[in-house]
């Protein structure tokens, strides 16, 4: 196992997640200030977000080796090992686990059970993510039941957990957090379009679910109704030869640019020089994009498809929302936000500033250290909920 031991005697709280991204590292360096925390990382080379290597050290990391593939976990027993190695080295008094789906969380479960110590688990899913069924939903109440608190995105992750039966009172928020500075480098954005190209800009991966294509009918009514703006997208995924041939089909590579993955510096530039944000999903448990646009000063026309949608988007006021699939819908909007004069742009961004503040990086930090005290206060190992997760970690 790859490590950077900590020289602590003990540490507060040892959190669990796939890798570290940028976001995740702003949100634990601002959590480091107030716990001593240590971070394991289940799969350090996934690479299902393309972001460069984390290397400033403001708390120690680690991460579990064995892998076969980089999207996969080691096996039981090397997890299991590694895992015990870790606890013995860092004797934390509570663990965060960023899901429960997978083989490595659920076995994290088991590990943290058998030594006695909470579990807070980490959740963004709602119930209108997907069809859902009574069996599975059964299993996750079941498997809940061992967790002593957690850390949900907003309104909607919160009545999931709920409805699943877990203790409202245990739950906290917010989960999905960006460090704002790094996007309000230019406060006199709430002024108009910084550019003598104006354009609406979306950040998304490039599959499905983000319904870049219902975006592209829309923006083609839209152009086709006079309107005069351009439309960048930017990301990466499977889907991107179709969006260009779609681009192509609609006639509009004049207007349409279509851009690779952008860390995070230079994506905070893409927000500056656009003049609005758009994000179409048909189904999103968030949208962080939301949060960056917001900060870095852009009206933002936002799916209620989206998570996000329900805690930051009060529609004309810190937004606009638009139901997911209505491409007429969409075109209005479209041009209502190239017709917004530069007061009703400034009442807007400042109004979905003051929006973010519940939800930025301080916040964050509040919401996990309340989390771990809760935990920690009211620990609950189920020896059901230990079992289960045994036996859905077998495959």
């Amino acid at each position: 196992m790859q490590n950077g031991m900590h020289n602590s005697d003990q540490i507060d709280v040892l959190i669990a997640l796939h890798r570290i991204g940028p976001y995740h590292h702003a949100r634990f360096c601002k959590a480091a200030e107030s716990l001593n925390l240590a971070v394991v990382e289940t799969r350090p080379c996934s690479a299902e977000y393309p972001w460069v290597e984390i290397t400033a050290e403001a708390y120690p990391r680690h991460a579990l080796t064995g892998q076969s593939a980089a999207e996969e976990d080691p096996p039981n027993h090397a997890i299991e090992r590694q895992l015990h190695h870790l606890i013995d080295a860092l004797k934390p008094k509570v663990i965060v686990s960023v899901g429960w789906a997978d083989r490595a969380y659920q076995r994290l479960l088991i590990v943290a059970t058998n030594r006695r110590i909470p579990v807070v688990i980490v959740s963004d899913s709602r119930w209108r993510d997907e069809a859902r069924s009574r069996i599975k939903e059964r299993i996750k109440r079941l498997l809940l039941r061992g967790y002593s608190a957690a850390l949900v995105a907003g309104q909607e992750s919160r009545s999931y957990l709920a409805a699943l039966g877990f203790p409202p009172d245990s739950i906290f928020q917010p989960w999905d957090v960006v460090d704002e500075r790094v996007f309000m480098a230019d406060p006199s954005h709430t002024s108009g379009p910084s550019t003598a190209h104006p354009h609406f800009l979306c950040v998304s991966r490039f599959v499905a679910k983000k319904n870049h294509l219902g975006l592209l009918a829309a923006f083609a009514s839209y152009r086709q109704q006079g309107g005069k703006w351009g439309l960048r997208l930017i990301g990466s995924g499977t889907l991107q030869a179709e969006l260009e041939a779609a681009v192509a089909n609609c006639a509009l590579q004049g207007c349409v640019s279509i851009l690779p993955f952008q860390q995070i510096d230079q994506l905070a530039l893409s927000y500056q020089k656009a003049s609005a944000f758009v994000l179409a999903s048909s189904t999103d448990q968030w949208g962080l994009v939301v949060n960056e646009a917001m900060a870095a000063g852009l009206p933002v026309l936002v799916s209620g498809a989206c998570g996000c949608a329900v805690d930051l988007v009060s529609h004309a006021s810190t937004g606009w929302v638009f139901p997911p699939g209505d491409a007429a819908a969409l075109t209005k909007l479209l041009h209502t936000a190239e017709r917004q004069s530069e007061q009703e742009r400034r009442l807007m961004v400042q109004a979905a500033r003051a929006r973010l503040q519940a939800f930025s990086l301080e916040a964050f930090a509040q919401g996990l250290q309340a989390a771990v005290a809760a935990a920690a206060e009211n620990p609950r190992q189920d020896r059901l909920s230990c079992i289960l997760a045994r036996i859905l970690s077998r495959r």
